[in-house]
């Protein structure tokens, strides 16, 4: 489920998007390795949230996955320029010689 609504940043309105998920049962499992110092850094950071090593781990990875897969599938836009690319969509301009010329390459 996507929910999008718009706040206020240092008086300028932005777009922002959440992205809500099912929690699931856990099937898959993930490995992998750790110096000695890492792996006591995140246990001690896991004890501060009240979690074990496990849960903390993964709730930390898919929220940093989530963060880099919406960096790259979601745009951020001012509603000025919301306003602007959904009028351009919806009254497109009619298309010049060069990029009829254009098209009709790939022909």
């Amino acid at each position: 489920m996507l929910i999008v609504f718009d706040y206020n940043v240092h008086n300028s309105y932005v777009q922002k998007v959440f992205v809500m998920h099912n929690q699931t049962i856990a099937m898959e499992r993930i490995n992998l390795r750790a110096s000695a110092q890492a792996k006591q850094v995140i246990e001690q950071a896991a004890q501060l949230m009240g979690t074990n090593l496990s849960a903390f781990m993964l709730n930390q990875s898919y929220e940093a996955a989530l963060r880099i897969i919406n960096q790259h599938q979601v745009w951020l836009l001012a509603n000025a320029d919301r306003d602007a690319l959904l009028d351009a969509l919806d009254n497109p301009q009619e298309p010049t010689q060069a990029l009829r010329d254009l098209m009709a390459l790939s022909k």
